[in-house]
């Protein structure tokens, strides 16, 4: 748009110009052309000074191939026609490395080969969540590129060497379940010590061009491991199950054993409250109950134990 709007401004002054040398029928005319070219090229000129920076990006601002080191924040700004803006995101954005050929960059087996401490080979699966930050993206245009060069100059090696890095410092059992949390702290940490150490050799570099956050998605052991560990698991789940079935069995030869003392201590009292001298009065007070009865009865005295003996019909009995 600025060489149409300087081609404007050269045909508006030679028609300027020509209209002084033209005959008087003519001049009207040219100077009318004129003088809506210079009004057209001025509407140009400020048309070309509006820059709009849409959300989530800013603005570069480069003169002549330089790049002004001050961002331009999302809003509408004017600057100088003579300035290129180069409008660069600034929103999270992810990158895959897995060995699944349905995502990732690659496609293909793009996992991770690390070795533990123990020396296992294991291949993870991770994903990189980054955004630059907005005051840092005219250096790293400058030092390193635009949005679609930061994975393969930093993102990507960076990560690679920083997994391989935490891994070799946790055996695979600690990698795959004890401390996956801890090793995932370690590896962010890591991660922005290999970024440092990528651009810190570059002039004016002063720390923190990304924000990053690491998603370890699977980490692939040995199948020898796996199965040792599936191994564990069963009988860890085998000795759980035992423990609980001594445990309800011991609850139930306690319940049995209190059942048992209870009944045995009911004994012990009855036994103690009965007499022989309290069996003979019981046997009395049945033997007037049944002589108070209309049915026809024997009664003989000198029973079984001196107790009087009732005789009923065909029926005999002896009362105690």
């Amino acid at each position: 748009m600025l060489t149409i709007t300087i081609l404007i401004f050269i045909l508006a002054t030679f028609a300027l110009v020509s209209s002084f040398a033209a005959s008087p029928e003519s001049k009207p005319i040219l100077r009318g052309v004129s003088t809506v070219g210079f009004v057209v090229g001025i509407l140009l000129v400020m048309v070309t000074m509006i820059r709009i920076v849409p959300v989530g990006h800013v603005g570069v601002n480069s003169v002549f191939g330089k790049v002004n080191l001050s961002p331009l924040p999302e809003g509408l700004h004017m600057v100088s026609p003579l300035v290129n803006t180069e409008m660069v995101s600034v929103r999270m954005d992810e990158y895959t490395m897995t060995a699944s050929h349905e995502e990732g960059a690659v496609r293909g087996d793009d996992s991770i080969k690390v070795y533990s401490k123990d020396t296992l080979p294991m291949n993870v699966d991770m994903t990189i969540n980054y955004r630059p930050l907005g005051s840092m993206v005219p250096w790293l245009m400058q030092h390193v590129g635009r949005n679609e060069d930061y994975i393969a100059k930093i993102i990507r090696p960076a990560s690679r060497s920083a997994i391989r890095t935490v891994v070799s410092k946790f055996t695979a059992i600690e990698a795959i379940s004890q401390k996956r949390d801890i090793m995932g702290a370690e590896f962010e940490k890591e991660l922005n010590n290999q970024i440092d150490s990528l651009l810190r050799n570059s002039a004016d570099y002063k720390g923190d061009c990304f924000m990053i956050r690491v998603m370890i998605r699977n980490i692939d052991p040995p199948e020898n491991l796996k199965k040792s560990i599936e191994a564990k698991l069963i009988a860890d789940q085998d000795a759980q199950r035992m423990q609980y079935v001594l445990a309800k069995e011991t609850q139930e030869a306690e319940r049995k054993r209190i059942e048992a003392q209870g009944i045995a201590d009911f004994q012990k009292i009855v036994s103690v409250g009965i007499s022989d001298a309290l069996l003979k009065w019981k046997g009395i007070e049945a033997t007037q109950e049944l002589a108070k009865s209309p049915n026809t009865k024997v009664i003989v005295i000198g029973g079984k134990d001196g107790m009087p003996l009732i005789l009923n019909g065909d029926t005999a009995s002896i009362g105690k």
